[in-house]
């Protein structure tokens, strides 16, 4: 399955486990090149999904961010990473873990948990070894 599928499904069914109708949560699509418009939800292709906005304050941001992240573990997708945007603090990045270590941010393989450099990476992941 697409990752991108999987990713939006599931954080459709985590951010509205009731099926309520909110403005907490948009999905931007790209623009369409014809007209200028963005395309419409009933034509909505996942794979095509440019990212998802995320209506909520900053205070709230790193529980959506654990939340997607446990996503990704629970459904064993290890070549991604979540990660807050150090360039806009807004922004919640979902890249590749080698675009990550290439950005010097490093992922623990076993539970996600984000590190500035290896040395610290290495020793979370002795924690693991020795647990």
């Amino acid at each position: 399955m697409d990752i991108k599928s999987l990713l939006l499904r599931n954080m459709e069914l985590a951010f509205f486990p009731n099926n309520n109708t909110t403005q907490y949560f948009n999905i931007r699509y790209p623009e369409n090149t014809k007209n200028g418009d963005s395309q419409d939800k009933g034509s909505f292709n996942p794979s095509s999904a440019k990212g998802v906005e995320i209506n909520e304050d900053l205070n709230k941001i790193d529980l959506i961010k654990n939340e997607i992240r446990d996503i990704l573990i629970k459904n064993s997708v290890n070549e991604y990473v979540v990660t807050r945007d150090r360039n806009d603090i807004k922004t919640i990045l979902i890249i590749h873990r080698t675009k990550g270590e290439s950005m010097e941010i490093f992922h623990c393989r076993h539970c996600a948990m984000e590190f500035d450099d290896e040395v610290q990476l290495s020793s979370h992941l002795r924690m693991h070894y020795f647990i």
